[in-house]
């Protein structure tokens, strides 16, 4: 009786499945120089992650909240003062305010001035397209097998590394007021005289060419990794090379472009530096109206002016209108980017 015991129960394991017969493997302990490293690494995390939550989330929402104020910088004695003080004419007033005609100290009116400065930025935007045409041009010969290609590619990133300042200051002794383009060709795009549309077209060449070397890598780095073989195909059926261009190299070369796109236009519309480094520091919102400045101040700049002039709570609300028009652009750029992958 017991050895067919035994025997059945030798039958039983026989029949069990391998995992579940053999031992579990032990996990190997971690050792302290590999804890060591995951502490870093967490360490290294936790600083952006605290940077990004302290910088950018809790900021954003301080100033969504501060656009609901009376938040005055030269009134309100403490931060904490001007956080309770909810408007009397409402927690909209601000946003409001924006699209009406009344003035601020009775000089320039807020809606006009709004579509100003938006109009302006605006303008400013025309740089994108003339700068990725320009950039992919040079990609495509810095592709091509000729000489001296790499010093071009370093001539070309060397506005993206120099300081903005120093490349406005060139650019108005060069279209300045008894700048170089004065003196040998009589071209005066920056003087108080000039139209503000031709002092507009000299901001754009500026973020232009200083934006064209981070361009041209980006596209130089796309074009090499469009598949080679799609183009020896191509020339073998007989394809010429504008054909190969567009319907080859583009279309794979498209993820680069939408990226360059995306971030150009989130980018173009925060323009101020190389306007106000150009134009000079923009006025309070109380002298928006002073001729020769108004018409080249991008919207940013006027958020500038209106913080600088106290009005906290006034300058928050107008760039919360600002982060809700990029994220728009950018949502209908995303929306026709899937629309045209389903084509």
């Amino acid at each position: 009786m017991e050895n067919n015991n035994v025997s059945l129960a030798q039958e039983t394991a026989a029949l069990q499945p391998a995992e579940l017969t053999e031992p579990m493997p032990q996990k190997k302990p971690i050792n302290r120089a590999k804890r060591e490293e995951n502490i870093w690494g967490w360490i290294f995390v936790a600083a952006l992650f605290i940077g990004t939550t302290v910088f950018v989330y809790i900021a954003f929402i301080l100033s969504v909240w501060i656009s609901f104020t009376d938040y005055d910088a030269f009134i309100m004695t403490t931060f904490w003062e001007g956080l309770g003080s909810i408007h009397p004419d409402g927690f909209l007033h601000w946003y409001k305010f924006m699209f009406t005609s009344e003035g601020i100290l009775g000089i320039a009116g807020e809606s006009e001035d709004v579509w100003n400065t938006l109009g302006t930025t605006c303008f400013y935007l025309i740089g994108i397209p003339i700068g990725m045409a320009l950039s992919l041009g040079i990609s495509v010969l810095m592709t091509r097998d000729i000489k001296f290609s790499g010093t071009f590619r370093v001539i070309y990133y060397i506005p993206t590394v120099a300081s903005t300042v120093s490349i406005a200051v060139m650019w108005t002794n060069l279209f300045g007021d008894g700048g170089f383009m004065q003196q040998v060709f009589g071209l005066d795009l920056l003087s108080a005289g000039t139209s503000y549309w031709a002092q507009r077209m000299c901001v754009i060449m500026l973020t232009v060419w200083k934006g064209l070397g981070g361009t041209v890598v980006l596209f130089v780095a796309g074009l090499n990794g469009v598949n080679a073989s799609y183009h020896e195909a191509a020339e073998i059926d007989g394809a010429n090379a504008w054909s190969i261009f567009w319907r080859i190299t583009m279309p794979q070369l498209y993820p680069t472009i939408f990226y360059v796109l995306v971030t150009s236009v989130i980018g173009g519309m925060q323009i101020f530096i190389e306007p106000n480094l150009i134009f000079g520091n923009y006025p309070a919102t109380g002298n928006m109206a002073t001729a020769g400045t108004r018409y080249n101040i991008p919207f940013v700049g006027y958020i500038f002016g209106v913080f600088n002039n106290g009005e906290w709570a006034h300058a928050s609300a107008l760039g919360i209108i600002l982060a809700i028009i990029i994220f728009f652009l950018t949502l209908i750029q995303f929306a026709l980017d899937a629309r045209r992958d389903k084509v």
